[in-house]
């Protein structure tokens, strides 16, 4: 399948895209960006048609049905990608909740500031995540030496330094 015929079907199923977007929305997602996943999905589509003529049995691929499982896959896979994005930050505000309390407890218990270490024995968690944390939140905490060395750790592990 050459590129004009791709480009012709695009036009042609294009408002497909768009009524499978329509209808699947369920207000995760902004209309717009599902029109975006659709269109994406309809070139997936076009383009498994163009690398297979034919599937396992030698049978013609059907094109409306191709175009239209891709179109619905892209869309769900949008979807599934943002409510993992959702309880990714669900968790995090979550998190952080739990650490301002732990602070503001924890605080009044000592007389001070807790360090990371006293802060992450109260939570139950590692100093690293505390780090990871406080780095979103932008609160600082006094930190003793194996936080340092923690930190340290952190920040030469290339993932950690995506977050900064």
């Amino acid at each position: 399948m050459n590129d004009r015929v791709k480009a012709d079907l695009a036009e042609e199923f294009m408002p497909l895209a768009l009524s499978i977007a329509s209808e699947m929305g369920d207000g995760s997602i902004p209309e717009e960006d599902l029109g975006q996943e659709a269109f994406v999905g309809l070139m997936e589509g076009l383009e498994i048609l163009s690398r297979a003529d034919e599937d396992e049995y030698g049978e013609r691929l059907p094109l409306e049905e191709t175009i239209e499982e891709a179109i619905r896959a892209r869309i769900r896979e949008a979807m599934a990608e943002q409510k993992a994005l959702a309880e990714r930050d669900d968790r995090l505000i979550a998190q952080v909740e739990l650490m301002n309390k732990s602070i503001s407890r924890l605080t009044e218990e000592l007389g001070s500031k807790p360090t990371v270490d006293e802060l992450a024995n109260d939570m139950g968690i590692s100093q690293v995540k505390v780090l990871e944390i406080l780095k979103l939140t932008g609160e600082t905490l006094p930190e003793d030496e194996l936080t340092q060395a923690a930190r340290g750790l952190w920040m030469d592990n290339p993932m950690m330094k995506d977050m900064l």
